[in-house]
């Protein structure tokens, strides 16, 4: 039970995050219902190389934590 409500928080978390930065939201509430929070570094991963390939090589991105 408690795994499974995990699975469903993440691909919640994932689905907003995605909506929030303007990605293909239902992709991600699925992956993230499909693979949990092992998802969670593959979507910080792929939104990095969007923003990156938006802006290009050369611009400096400061993200602050």
């Amino acid at each position: 039970m408690i795994i499974a409500l995990c699975y469903l928080l993440s691909a919640l978390t994932l689905y907003v995050l995605a909506l929030k930065n303007a990605m293909g939201a239902k992709r991600w509430g699925l992956l993230g219902l499909t693979l949990g929070p092992f998802s969670l570094p593959m979507f910080i991963s792929h939104k990095r190389l969007l923003v990156m390939k938006a802006a290009g090589r050369d611009h400096v991105y400061w993200q602050p934590r």
